[in-house]
């Protein structure tokens, strides 16, 4: 009987701990909120187009066989007779050459450095300005794809730290250093074989390795030259191969422009005079441009010709480049488009949670996306703020809601 009457218990208990979960669950599943944490974000909106580059270029001839070494970076501003390449015997030639300069721009930074040996560290300040100075371009010139000049940010971060160290008696010099570096440079100045040609620039400009067989036909003012249907033959063979003898080619200014076919509904309130702002390729860095000319040249297209004046190897390299307009820029609160919601008032806004209970605020779009907007951030504490906690799903929503 005592056997009867335990089970029988255990049984009932086992039922009401069954009903205890089954009704938290059920009554959970009511309460189930999820949330998202309202951050600032900026979008962008940008009409991509296709664009051929317009520039007053003359080709730099040089006659000679051996392996040729460029020593100036793309878009390189170089006087007349400056050295723009050189012709070495060998790869080996040219190796040894890019690694005896290397090291001769260490032995130019350990110098400098040393010429502080002796002195106050009233210079400290200014040291670890230049260190965070240089280790921020070289950060910036990465994103912006420029690693020319990252390399020579490198170079003078270098110093400045050598500098830190003389500076603070950290070192007293690099004698050893300097004496490995001199012994490699005479190592490898022996392998070299020597009869090397240089190539001078016939006139100042800014150099370009890079040749396609355009030089000298889409010039800096040939506006009336291009029409919808050479600026589409040029995209479609940006290369027709480069003149005979030519190793590069001087342009002669530093400003630029960019013919391209766009549709007219695209970049409506957009005309000639206008000043806009591209961005080239998928680089981060946005450049000012002058739209100097508009042709009309079909339905709703046109052929547009944009200036600017910001050269860089990116811009001085090739014929035909990605481009994109930037029409607006919108820059607030980000939120979900699943959780917008209106109020007894028919106000658009969202809910939050702010402890345990549910507070309605309002919000002002001024981007809508497939899946989410953009507010504006309002100084107001009926509105969104940054960090609050937005619901994007739950059910029987309303302010004042208490949420266990």
């Amino acid at each position: 009987m005592n056997s009867g009457w335990t089970r029988a218990v255990i049984v009932v208990l086992s039922v009401f701990v069954i009903m205890i979960f089954v009704g938290q669950a059920f009554f959970a599943s009511g309460h189930k909120l999820s949330v998202e944490t309202a951050y600032r974000y900026d979008y962008d909106e940008e009409i991509p187009f296709d664009g051929v580059y317009m520039r007053d270029e003359t080709p730099v001839y040089s006659v000679g066989t051996g392996v040729l070494s460029y020593e100036c970076e793309d878009g390189s501003k170089v006087g007349k007779s400056s050295v723009v390449a050189r012709r070495y015997k060998s790869e080996n030639d040219v190796a040894c050459r890019r690694e005896i300069e290397a090291l001769q721009k260490q032995l130019e930074v350990l110098n400098s450095a040393e010429r502080l040996i002796g002195t106050d560290n009233s210079q400290l300040e200014a040291i670890s300005a230049q260190i965070n100075e240089s280790h921020s371009g070289i950060i910036s010139s990465i994103i912006n794809g420029d690693f020319a000049a990252a390399d020579e940010k490198r170079d003078a971060l270098l110093e400045a730290m050598c500098k830190r160290e003389i500076t603070l008696r950290e070192s007293l010099g690099y004698s050893e250093r300097k004496q490995a570096l001199n012994d490699e440079i005479k190592r490898l100045t022996a392998q070299l074989s020597g009869g090397v040609q240089e190539v001078l620039a016939d006139g100042a400009g800014y150099f370009v390795s890079e040749l396609d067989g355009y030089e000298g036909e889409i010039g800096f003012d040939d506006i009336d030259n291009m029409t919808a249907e050479k600026i589409g033959s040029i995209i479609a063979n940006p290369k027709k191969g480069g003149s005979p003898n030519a190793v590069g080619k001087l342009i002669a200014d530093y400003r630029w422009r960019v013919a391209a076919v766009i549709d007219t509904e695209n970049l409506f309130g957009i005309y000639e005079g206008s000043t806009v702002t591209l961005r080239v390729g998928s680089g981060s860095q946005l450049l000012t441009a002058d739209v100097v000319s508009l042709t009309p040249c079909g339905e709703n297209k046109a052929v547009y010709v944009f200036e600017c004046d910001k050269l860089n190897s990116a811009v001085a390299s090739g014929r035909v480049a990605k481009f994109k307009v930037l029409v607006n820029s919108y820059g607030g609160l980000r939120v979900s488009r699943k959780a917008l919601r209106y109020d007894e008032n028919g106000e658009r806004g969202v809910f939050i949670l702010r402890g345990q209970s549910l507070v309605f605020k309002k919000v002002n779009v001024i981007y809508w996306a497939d899946d989410y907007v953009i507010c504006s951030q309002e100084a107001n504490e009926n509105y969104l703020m940054m960090y609050d906690q937005i619901v994007t799903e739950g059910k029987d929503l309303y302010d004042g809601k208490v949420v266990r």
